[in-house]
């Protein structure tokens, strides 16, 4: 899966919604969360950014088969390019990153104090708490000693970015569940 959707399949989860009714509700300044303009803003430029590392990705190709083919004049174009698609991808991967932000900022919200909480919100676990803990159960499982930062390499390397707060919590869960005392 391809980072713009797999950030794109994200965003969906964390909203609960798909990004058309998103991007219709953040067109029209109705879904009242500040981070939302944000999130579809970085999105869309994650989006042309993935278009034009594809692009990037055809002419390397293109020019790699002629270079094959015998004109080594074309050595230096496919470094250009080479080059070009390394530069791409790291800004890619560097805006994907700030959307995983942006979600965890949501995240963090929408979870405010009790106090100030009103009445008719919910009270249980955020979205996708249960599915966190799951894997989160699953790497532990493999970790020899259990600690903030071996947890979180374990979730990234699952692809899953958590902010420290929630990681804290995932962590304390996870002890309790291990030694239940």
């Amino acid at each position: 899966m391809s980072t713009v959707l797999y950030t794109r399949h994200l965003v969906e989860h964390r909203y609960g919604r798909p990004l058309e009714d998103l991007q219709r509700d953040g067109a029209h300044g109705g879904s009242g969360d500040p981070v939302l303009p944000i999130v579809l803003r970085r999105l869309g430029g994650l989006a042309e950014t993935n278009a034009h590392a594809r692009a990037a990705r055809r002419n390397l190709d293109a020019a790699w088969q002629r270079c094959r083919s015998g004109e080594h004049a074309l050595d230096d174009l496919v470094l250009r390019y080479a080059a070009e698609v390394v530069d791409l991808e790291r800004q890619e991967q560097s805006e994907a990153e700030a959307v995983w932000d942006l979600l965890d900022v949501h995240l963090l919200l929408d979870q405010q104090p009790a106090t100030h909480r009103p009445p008719a919100r919910r009270t249980g676990p955020a979205p996708g708490d249960e599915d966190l803990m799951a894997i989160a159960r699953q790497v532990a499982a493999r970790l020899p000693r259990l600690n903030r930062e071996a947890l979180r390499q374990g979730l990234r390397d699952r692809g899953i970015h958590v902010s420290n707060r929630r990681l804290g919590t995932v962590l304390q869960r996870l002890r309790a569940e291990r030694d239940p005392h």
